[in-house]
């Protein structure tokens, strides 16, 4: 028994090294930046990546959702309309659309986009949704909330958006 558990000690010892070994990079014949856990170029340090955390993160309940219980309405649900129009080209990079609730977003319960009928977008603890892709006519949007259990349980009333079939810098030319 003991020497069983030697064995996997010296296997776990040996499976977490690679995690803290040295990392090298050089350069190949052709050019491409090459790296690797070998030696043979300059060692490089590598940092642990950043990570964002959501608003409020402090606050647990934003980070780990509400168990499912009972799903309150909100009094409203509004997908602030676009006051300029929208051209093919800003439709194609995407169109940030603002979305107002009241109460504000609950801890739990996320919101998706759904455009003409189909989900356009994750569901997000957010009041920023975003149209990306969309064609040239008219698209009907609309913002659906969800509870921690992803069921849809309310949405906003449909908001038609028209996408112009010329971009900014396919006008007409003027007659003179």
């Amino acid at each position: 028994m003991m020497l069983w558990t030697i064995v996997v000690w010296l296997l776990l010892a040996a499976a977490t090294s690679p995690a803290r070994a040295a990392v090298y990079r050089h350069t190949d014949a052709q050019g491409n930046i090459v790296w690797s856990d070998h030696p043979g170029g300059t060692r490089a340090a590598i940092r642990a990546p950043r990570v964002l955390s959501p608003v409020g993160a402090s606050d647990i309940s934003v980070v780990i959702p509400a168990a499912p219980g009972r799903f309150t309405p909100y009094q409203r649900v509004l997908l602030k309309p676009r006051s300029a129009p929208v051209t093919l080209e800003q439709a194609r990079r995407g169109i940030s659309l603002r979305l107002e609730t009241t109460p504000r977003l609950r801890p739990g319960d996320r919101v998706q986009l759904s455009v003409d009928g189909q989900r356009h977008q994750s569901p997000l603890f957010s009041h920023v949704l975003m149209a990306m892709g969309l064609t040239a006519g008219r698209h009907a949007l609309v913002a659906e909330i969800l509870d921690s259990a992803g069921t849809v349980r309310q949405r906003s009333r449909v908001m038609t958006l028209e996408v112009l079939a010329l971009s900014g810098n396919d006008a007409p030319p003027r007659e003179k």
